[in-house]
C-alpha cells in the first residue's frame, strides 16, 4: 500500500470521524461543496474544535468568504484549515486571505499485511460508551465534554477500548471502521500513569481489533511526540499536515 493510498484512507476517516463529533448540534456544522466546517461555540478558544476540511482546492478558495461569516457568526476568534501534504494552491489561497501556517502534524499509517500482529500483554476492556473515554481525554486535550448522543451509544463503527486499574480508566483510545481502513483518534493516557507503556498497549489492543474485524489499514494523526511510539508500532509517516490558522484581530478595551 503506498504512501499516498494511507493519506487519502486518512483524509476521508478523519472527514467521517470530525463529522460524528460535530453531529450533535446541526447548526454548528457548515456543508458545502467540496468544504466541511464546525464550530464549538460553547468552547470558543479551543482551536482545534475550530475547522475546517476540504476535498476539493478550487471549492475552498470560492468559499473562504462564506466561512469567515460562519466562524464570525458564532464568535469564534481563531479557526484552522488542515492542509495535507503538497497542497500548495490550497496554502496560496489561504495565505492571501490571511491565514499563517502553525501546527504541523504528522500523517501516519500501516497496512496490516507488512507488518506481524502485536496483541497487548494487559487486559483491555470495550467501552459501552465513551463518557469515561472524553472525560479522560479533556482533562489530556482540553477538549469539549459537554455530552452528546454519540458518546452514550456509539455507532457500530466506532470501538473505544480502556485500560483500567483499581476502577479507574488510566489509558483508552478508539478507532472509526471507515471501508477497511480503521481510524485511531483520542488516545490518551492519565498523567500520573504515563511512561509505562500504557498508550502503547492500548495502540495494540486497537489494532489487534482491526485486524480481527478484517481491516486492511490502520491511519491516525501524530505529532512529533508520539511519533516514535507509533513507529514502533509499525506505522509510517505518510505526510506532514500543516493548520492554517485565521486569527480574527481583537480591538483593545476603550480607556
Amino acid at each position: 500500500m503506498t504512501d499516498a493510498e494511507l493519506a487519502a484512507r486518512l483524509r476521508a476517516n478523519l472527514l467521517c470521524f470530525k463529522r460524528l463529533q460535530a453531529s450533535g448540534a446541526p447548526d454548528w456544522n457548515l456543508h458545502l461543496p467540496g468544504v466541511w466546517a464546525s464550530v464549538r461555540p460553547n468552547t470558543a478558544q479551543v482551536l482545534f474544535l475550530q475547522q475546517v476540511l476540504f476535498w476539493d482546492v478550487e471549492a475552498l478558495g470560492a468559499s473562504l468568504g462564506t466561512l469567515e461569516g460562519f466562524f464570525r457568526g458564532h464568535g469564534i476568534p481563531a479557526w484552522r484549515v488542515q492542509v495535507p501534504s503538497g497542497e500548495l494552491r490550497a496554502e496560496d489561497l489561504l495565505r492571501q486571505a490571511g491565514y499563517r501556517r502553525e501546527e504541523i502534524f504528522l500523517a501516519m499509517g500501516v497496512a496490516f499485511a507488512d507488518v506481524p500482529s502485536d496483541p497487548p500483554g494487559s487486559p483491555l476492556e470495550s467501552l459501552p460508551s465513551l463518557e469515561e473515554l472524553i472525560q479522560l481525554s479533556a482533562g489530556v486535550f482540553g477538549s469539549d465534554v459537554s455530552a452528546q448522543p454519540w458518546h452514550r451509544l456509539p455507532p457500530p463503527s466506532l470501538h473505544a477500548i480502556a485500560l483500567r486499574k483499581e476502577g479507574r480508566v488510566l489509558a483508552c483510545g478508539l478507532s472509526l471502521d471507515e471501508g477497511d481502513t480503521a481510524g485511531i483518534y483520542l488516545v490518551a493516557t492519565a498523567p500520573e500513569a504515563r511512561r509505562q507503556g500504557l498508550a502503547s498497549e492500548v495502540m495494540r489492543g486497537l489494532l489487534t481489533g482491526a485486524r480481527e474485524r478484517g481491516l486492511t489499514a490502520a491511519v491516525l494523526q501524530s505529532t512529533a511526540m508520539g511519533h516514535g511510539v507509533y513507529q514502533r508500532l509499525g506505522f509510517r509517516t505518510v505526510g506532514r499536515w500543516t493548520n492554517w490558522v485565521r486569527r480574527l484581530e481583537v480591538s483593545p478595551p476603550p480607556g
